[in-house]
């Protein structure tokens, strides 16, 4: 006979706790909507999911990506963020949209680099530029036909 206690005792635990208070940085519908979050959302909906307004022109993505966050920053020396998205395709395709992607906007891109982390490959391309610009990423394959893309970039401020 298998235990049916401890899962019913966990189940009915669960059952009893009801929605969590929103947390500061988890905004309720209403918050995001008054923040402009709620846009950045209907807009992933509709397949037009990146908040391109701090992304630089040399920051591809992969058509019919879905995004999924994004962290900017800088100092005095340079403008800096990240991107990270998932893109519905064979990660070789990803890997060679973004390479080529790199050299069209004047980028030396790395020989991409291959290897196993978690039982997923992750391959990294390091692209700069002769003016000082670096576009980096990782595209990790989640799938045979899906990848997990994460660019990291910077740009000196002049």
């Amino acid at each position: 006979m298998k235990p049916v206690v401890p899962v019913a005792v966990i189940a009915l635990t669960l059952a009893g706790c009801g929605d969590p208070a929103p947390r500061q940085g988890n905004p309720t519908a209403a918050q995001a909507a008054a923040s402009g979050v709620a846009e950045v959302v209907q807009s992933a909906a509709k397949g037009n999911p990146f908040p391109r307004d701090k992304l630089p022109d040399f920051v591809e993505t992969y058509d019919g990506g879905r995004y999924l966050t994004s962290f900017f920053g800088s100092n005095v020396k340079r403008d800096a963020g990240t991107l990270l998205y998932d893109a519905p395709a064979a990660p070789a395709k990803v890997i060679a949209f973004h390479v080529a992607s790199m050299e069209k906007f004047g980028f030396s891109a790395s020989a991409p680099e291959t290897r196993v982390v978690r039982k997923r490959n992750e391959t990294s391309i390091e692209g700069k530029h002769p003016d000082g610009r670096v576009l980096n990423m990782v595209v990790i394959e989640q799938s045979p036909d899906n990848a997990t893309v994460h660019m990291n970039f910077a740009v000196p401020k002049s």
